[in-house]
């Protein structure tokens, strides 16, 4: 039999790396179980620093697939995939051409402006399966437009999965913890993403990297820095941190699950420390990260602050301590805590080799 064909298609920029960061962990995880019954093509924008790194065949653009409507449409007819995966990216003659092409097509959304997009008429007919990778609680509802369209036109119906998450086995964070020379609950962690947000000429990685310099003199837990593969300056050097350019998924599931707190962006991370209940300050570094902090903040797991230095750590001094640090840990037993990993993994396979 011949090798099913898995066409991913996520956003990709030098800023943002969660949707890359979701396929290409959904990928691995595909072709780790099916080996040659899978063969796995990425589209991707080559100015992103993990183009060159991706461990799939790889087509590379001048920008994100959505702003290339012809080039998609021509790797869509040449690879003729099984199952075309779009990860908040993808336009409706990108999905009109894979199913042209006799795919069946998965559109991913993670907030309620691309929700929407999935849900627009031109794309009546051609979307199988909308996953919202976003809990309840991070998501407003459908409005009453949006499920008149669905009432009256063939349109996927979005289906609220929870964020797209691979948790670290028991053994997987003992040798994380060995290699680093760390202590669970011994260390906070900082990242602020991909490491390529910049605001007001500052990159955020770096105003994050000062506020963990000062957190680890005021706190005396050592820090550990996770930079981001987007991250383009020289990591620093000093003794107070752990300074990491970027973790593997795992791994860094690993570490976040095993630390005190986290200091992090109100991206994937942010839902990802949430599912192993570690306590967080956030800040929200980009426009569509600000719903998304509101929402996480009302759960009461998570701490809001500005992206200012004496602020975050300020913040983090808050948390750290009783008797906040407790109410925390006791409000997570209350926090429904849901996984999209079985449904997407299962449900691409459903597609994959069931009937076209």
């Amino acid at each position: 039999m011949s090798s099913k064909r898995l066409l991913f298609i996520p956003v990709s920029s030098p800023a943002g790396i969660g949707e890359y960061m979701r396929s290409l962990l959904l990928a691995q995880t595909l072709k780790a179980e099916l080996a040659d019954k899978v063969d796995v093509h990425f589209v991707l924008n080559k100015h992103s620093s993990y183009a060159e790194a991706c461990p799939f065949e790889t087509t590379l653009l001048n920008h994100s697939a959505t702003k290339e409507r012809e080039k998609v449409v021509q790797v869509i007819e040449k690879i003729k995939p099984d199952v075309v995966i779009f990860d908040c990216a993808g336009r409706a003659a990108h999905m009109k051409a894979a199913k042209n092409a006799g795919a069946k097509v998965v559109f991913i959304s993670q907030h309620a402006k691309k929700r929407a997009k999935g849900l627009k008429l031109n794309r009546a007919g051609l979307i199988d399966f909308h996953w919202v990778v976003q809990p309840n609680y991070c998501i407003e509802p459908l409005s009453w437009l949006e499920k008149a369209k669905l009432a009256l036109f063939p349109l996927a119906s979005p289906a609220n999965v929870g964020p797209f998450i691979v948790f670290a086995t028991i053994e997987q964070k003992k040798q994380v913890l060995n290699n680093f020379k760390l202590e669970s609950q011994g260390y906070f962690i900082v990242s602020a993403g991909s490491g390529g947000h910049v605001i007001e000429g500052s990159n955020c990685a770096d105003v994050y990297f000062q506020a963990a310099l000062k957190i680890s003199q005021r706190t005396g837990l050592k820090g550990v820095v996770v930079f981001g593969s987007n991250y383009n300056k020289k990591l620093p050097k000093t003794d107070q941190l752990l300074c990491l350019s970027s973790q593997g998924n795992e791994d860094f599931l690993a570490l976040l699950s095993e630390a005190k707190m986290a200091v992090l962006s109100a991206g994937d991370t942010l839902l990802q420390a949430i599912a192993v209940r570690t306590p967080v300050v956030a800040c929200a570094i980009s426009k569509d990260q600000l719903a998304r902090l509101e929402s996480c903040v009302k759960t009461q797991v998570v701490v809001r602050s500005e992206l200012e230095v004496d602020a975050i750590v300020a913040r983090v001094e808050q948390v750290i301590n009783e008797p906040l640090y407790t109410k925390i840990t006791q409000e997570y037993k209350y926090l429904e805590i849901k996984n999209s990993f079985d449904v997407v993994t299962e449900g691409v396979k459903a597609l994959l080799f069931g009937s076209k």
